[in-house]
């Protein structure tokens, strides 16, 4: 009967034990990968992504960067998964590699083979080549998204992943540096240069250090950059690997930084659509990755760019609006960028749409082709649908509105581009319009818009620019226009 007893409890045991393998099994692919840099090192690496990541599915993707006494290993996780396990699960491919001389980037056949633990001088200043070859080696493999790129830095590699940005034409859409040791002028120069979101972080003992990340976050001219500042723990301990380590608080905000400005900046992908008069219109269409699951709808928006505008224009407003979850079409109106119907720009046909009268052109027909293809889409909203336009594509918005006035509810207009065929009927529009414009371009008659649309507000900035060029002068109006559509298709 004793042994009945223990045989039942063993069997227990072992179906318990089954039952824990079966729900830890990992819900991503793992591949150990290998590249060459451009000064002959073979980096060796560990490539975690989604199960359904492919050719036609592509993910963005996290390369991961230990500090110098570490290898790859550092974003595993002991007990509890860490980055490198934790942001695949959540739909973000990540790559933890060996630098030079670590773990399996120091074997037989390297440039320095004597490289074992300390790093050389000649290591120390060409391993900016092995993020470079990161970058470009994620940038072209089959599932991940080469526009949507971020990097985790500890402590010595952030540095080099600063240098490796500036040497490659990979673009970095958000860049971790925790802890940074030996940060140069020059690339914190670089890094208040560009519009990049940066989240730093310092233990608050770590003085030098500290600043350097304060003081990168503080001249980020990106209105996403955030900073880490916590004390030491109790017993004094504060390395930056536990910072972010699988248990650390700054781990789960870090996480979520990561998935609103890497992977929340959309997938993108061309479209065609043809008009109700028959002409094929290029596009993008920019959206969640999980858009249509779960039976969830989001609003859109119809970018109608410039008459000398494509649509890749927009693309800073179409990523800070699918951040906000609100999918967007840009449409390339028809004579403009591939909207040629494959004709050259000299052709006959093409040329009268830059030649002619616009009050004569159904450009309006354009917007009206997005509308229809934005709300065709699963998981859309058709009862949320927004126009972003500008200049001329702003007049173009305005009339698709006052044809369909129950499809748009609501416009953001830039640098209106006034006829006086819109006299008629910008007092029936009631959507909610928000009109901007610089104090010396467009300023008069997109006020003369504002007087005669019953339901809209005005922004004048000082300067002169114009349409989407205005966010070279005022970064801000990509906020004030999300900010806009965010509330008033909530």
């Amino acid at each position: 009967m004793l042994n009945l007893q223990y045989k039942i409890i063993y069997m227990l045991f072992l179906v318990l034990g089954m039952c824990q393998l079966l729900f830890a099994q990992e819900t991503y692919t793992t591949k150990e990968i290998e590249y060459k840099t451009d000064d002959g090192w073979s980096i060796s690496g560990t490539l975690r992504l989604p199960p359904d990541a492919n050719r036609n599915i592509h993910y963005s993707a996290i390369l991961l960067l230990h500090e110098k006494e570490h290898d790859r290993s550092e974003f595993v996780g002991i007990g509890q998964p860490g980055l490198a396990r934790k942001l695949p699960e959540l739909g973000i491919a990540t790559l933890n590699i060996d630098l030079r001389g670590r773990g399996a980037s120091q074997g037989k056949g390297q440039p320095d083979v004597n490289e074992r633990h300390d790093f050389s001088t000649l290591t120390n200043e060409n391993t900016y080549l092995d993020i470079k070859g990161a970058l470009e080696f994620m940038a072209n493999y089959p599932g991940i998204d080469g526009l949507r790129l971020g990097i985790v830095a500890m402590e010595y590699s952030g540095e080099y992943a600063i240098q490796a940005m500036q040497e490659t034409l990979i673009p970095v859409r958000a860049l971790v540096v925790i802890g940074g040791t030996n940060i140069s002028d020059n690339s914190k120069e670089y890094l208040a240069s560009i519009n990049t979101p940066v989240l730093t972080g310092a233990y608050t003992v770590n003085r030098k250090i500290f600043k350097d990340m304060v003081d990168i976050f503080a001249n980020s001219k990106n209105a996403y950059s955030d900073v880490l500042t916590p004390h030491p723990n109790d017993d004094g301990y504060h390395d930056s690997a536990r910072l972010l380590n699988e248990t650390s608080p700054h781990t789960a905000f870090t996480i979520d930084w990561l998935d609103t400005h890497v992977k929340g900046l959309g997938r993108n992908r061309a479209i065609t659509v043809t008009t109700k008069d028959g002409f094929i219109i290029h596009g993008n269409f920019r959206y969640p990755d999980d858009l249509g699951k779960d039976n969830t709808k989001i609003p859109g928006v119809v970018i109608a760019p410039g008459g000398r505008s494509n649509r890749d224009s927009y693309f800073r407003f179409e990523e800070d609006l699918v951040r906000r979850g609100i999918a967007v079409v840009s449409v390339e109106q028809r004579g403009r960028g591939q909207s040629t119907m494959g004709k050259s720009f000299d052709d006959p046909e093409i040329a009268r749409f830059w030649e002619e009268d616009p009050t004569e052109s159904p450009y309006y027909l354009d917007v009206l082709a997005g509308i229809d293809f934005l709300v065709s889409q699963a998981g859309i909203d058709a009862d949320r649908v927004g126009i972003l336009g500008g200049a001329r594509g702003a007049r173009n918005g305005v009339l698709a509105t006052a044809l369909n006035p129950e499809r748009i509810k609501a416009m953001a207009l830039l640098s209106v581009y006034y006829e006086d065929d819109m006299d008629p009927v910008l007092p029936t529009i009631t959507s909610s319009t928000l009109l901007i414009a610089t104090q010396h371009r467009n300023s008069e008659s997109t006020l003369r818009v504002h007087r005669a649309m019953p339901n809209s507000d005005l922004i004048i900035y000082p300067g002169d620019a114009q349409t989407h060029h205005m966010r070279d002068i005022h970064p801000g109006i990509v906020q004030d226009v999300g900010q806009f559509f965010e509330r008033e298709l909530q």
